[in-house]
């Protein structure tokens, strides 16, 4: 399974912006919460948990791309040159957008909670916005890895994605 996208946006927008601490990432009522919500292209609903974040940063420590010095999270020389070579577009590997609706709807078991929030880290990656916790919309492809992902995860049967090619209301007789 391919990292979290998710991970290289942390890592480049810890990049640009310099040493920060974990509460910087949340929560809502901070406002440099604000800030990251907008990076991380977050609708304002929508709760990341501290956790995720802790993850992230410490996978990225363990790597030797970030550092923590005085409880703030900084990037290292080794990340530095890490990420001049993501390129804005290759933080997602996203394909562009088509202008075609795609409708990505799910149905995940409690007991399967972790696979429908990766689902979730990944539709935000991909540049889909929630219409509801399991309905999600976009209009671009979703990348090959994602569909992978999903059949590794054994979420293919929890998971219905459409593409709607004409839009309007349905007219009756």
């Amino acid at each position: 399974m391919s990292k979290l996208n998710l991970t290289k946006l942390v890592l480049k927008t810890i990049g640009n912006l310099g040493f920060a601490t974990l509460d910087s990432f949340f929560p809502k009522k901070y406002p440099q919460a604000r800030v990251w919500r907008q990076l991380l292209r977050l609708d304002s609903d929508y709760q990341f948990k501290r956790q995720t974040f802790s993850i992230i940063l410490n996978r990225l420590q363990k790597q030797g791309l970030v550092e923590r010095k005085n409880n703030k999270w900084g990037i290292t020389n080794l990340g530095k040159k890490f990420i001049k070579n993501i390129k804005t577009t290759d933080v997602f590997n996203l394909p562009k957008k088509d202008g075609v609706l795609r409708l990505v709807i799910f149905d995940v078991p409690e007991r399967e909670r972790r696979k429908r929030d990766w689902l979730r880290l990944e539709l935000i990656a991909c540049d889909f916005k929630p219409l509801q916790k399991s309905v999600w919309k976009g209009d671009r492809p979703l990348p090959q890895d994602f569909l992978e992902n999903l059949e590794e995860l054994n979420l293919l049967s929890h998971v219905h994605i459409f593409t709607v090619r004409n839009k309007g209301t349905i007219k009756s007789n």
